[in-house]
């Protein structure tokens, strides 16, 4: 097994990438989730939902309003799944997952 050495420049680089707050921007919301797996939401709000931030951070105030968010999560384009938001298509990946849910009106003990 070949082992790869990163300098930390490298390193930094990939995460900055990763996270989609290099130069590129993504083409809108729905890319911007595809390519991030995810948005957390995150019930305290201290200046803005989290979620909105992340959007916005990575889209800009021109390519990206909170009435996007509602509107994606409106028509199923996007999906809230345990307080994710989670691309609307990927649904099926967690069906399995979904089945083994306890039924509603039950309550689990630990």
């Amino acid at each position: 097994m070949t082992v790869h050495e990163l300098s930390r420049t490298e390193a930094r680089r990939i995460a900055v990438r990763a996270q989609l707050l290099d130069r590129s921007r993504p083409a809108g919301l729905l890319d911007a989730v595809r390519r991030l797996t995810l948005l957390q939401i995150d019930p305290t709000a201290a200046i803005a939902p989290n979620a909105d931030l992340v959007a916005w951070s990575r889209l800009g105030s021109a390519g990206y309003s909170p009435a996007d968010l509602t509107a994606a999560l409106a028509d199923r384009t996007l999906l809230e799944l345990q307080a994710m938001i989670r691309p609307g298509e990927d649904l099926a990946l967690y069906r399995a997952e979904m089945a083994e849910w306890p039924e509603r009106g039950t309550v689990l003990l630990a």
